[in-house]
């Protein structure tokens, strides 16, 4: 059994530099900027919804997750990347080379589909197996539920937040209960304040060289085909070129401009080598090029890369 203060330990080691719409379109930026700093020092109780929230968040920075205690699903999700990690792919507990370049999370909570290829894993509840579980290959290498549920049941913290954000299932901590507080978490990622947003709302003005890009990938570049609607992404499978047969989830272009390198296996280190894979679109010149890059990075919201909200969680426990 672990003391209270050895999952502080483990989320202090995990590397990291530091709302939007439901799948049903209702926004939910509310829900995220409302998510509570909170500490044992708070004299406000937690709501359930916020104890999950804040459950969630210590159970995503806790390397205690894998198997080997090494590895949190902040390692390869980190803030300053969009929740993204900037590397191809990332070797998992074994060092068994990744194979999927890792996706961003933002706005991961609207999205009908949560893999590259996979179309069948369709909620963030279903998706926590893959990497905590998975073998092919090994990312955090946990290798039953009983040996996880053994290590978060017998942390203190972790039975008072259970017990706060799951009442009516008597705080069980259990193959269900751990999941759904992940994705509440998850649920919050939201990110809609770039640049591109704001001139939308008319609370800021798109630099020129981003308004031709803008024209032209809704325009002629047939960018916005696939990358369509509030998320940027059509949500279905396509082939992008000859080089990638496979048909491959639209991925969206939030935060784009940090989340380097791209395709699903990592190959494009750069945005203008992302923009020449996609051999089916028009040709562009290099100067449309620049201009299309342009508005791709006033996609980035610097408020979703700093807000304390989704970042590594204070220390002490807050219950």
């Amino acid at each position: 059994m672990r003391s209270a203060g050895s999952v502080v330990r483990l989320l202090a080691g995990v590397c990291l530099a530091s709302v939007f719409w439901s799948a049903g379109g209702a926004a939910r930026d509310a829900q995220a900027a409302t998510v509570p700093e909170v500490s044992s020092h708070n004299a406000a109780p937690l709501s359930e919804d916020e104890a999950r929230i804040q459950l969630g968040r210590r159970l995503f920075y806790d390397a205690d997750l894998s198997g080997d205690g090494s590895m949190a699903c902040a390692s390869c999700h980190e803030q300053r990347h969009a929740f993204a990690d900037g590397m191809p792919t990332h070797a998992g507990i074994t060092d068994d080379a990744g194979v999927r370049n890792v996706p961003s999370l933002g706005n991961v909570g609207a999205l009908k589909t949560l893999t590259w290829l996979d179309q069948h894993i369709t909620t963030l509840e279903q998706q926590v197996a893959t990497p905590v579980f998975g073998h092919g290959p090994v990312e955090m290498g946990m290798p039953d539920w009983a040996t996880l549920l053994h290590r978060v049941s017998g942390d203190a913290c972790y039975q008072k937040l259970f017990a706060r954000a799951f009442k009516n299932e008597n705080g069980r901590i259990d193959a269900r209960t751990v999941p759904e507080a992940l994705a509440a978490f998850e649920r919050t990622l939201i990110s809609q304040n770039s640049v591109w947003d704001q001139a939308q709302k008319k609370q800021a003005r798109l630099p020129e060289d981003a308004q031709r890009g803008a024209a032209l990938f809704f325009g002629q570049a047939h960018c916005a085909s696939c990358h369509s609607g509030p998320l940027l992404t059509d949500q279905s499978f396509h082939s992008i070129n000859a080089a990638h047969p496979a048909r491959v989830r639209t991925p969206s272009l939030r935060n784009v401009g940090v989340t380097a390198p791209y395709l699903h296996d990592g190959s494009a280190p750069t945005l203008s080598v992302a923009l020449q894979a996609h051999t089916h679109s028009p040709a562009l010149s290099r100067g449309e090029e620049k201009a299309l890059e342009a508005f791709l990075q006033a996609l980035t919201d610097p408020s979703f890369l700093h807000n304390p909200a989704f970042s590594l969680p204070p220390e002490g426990c807050p219950l």
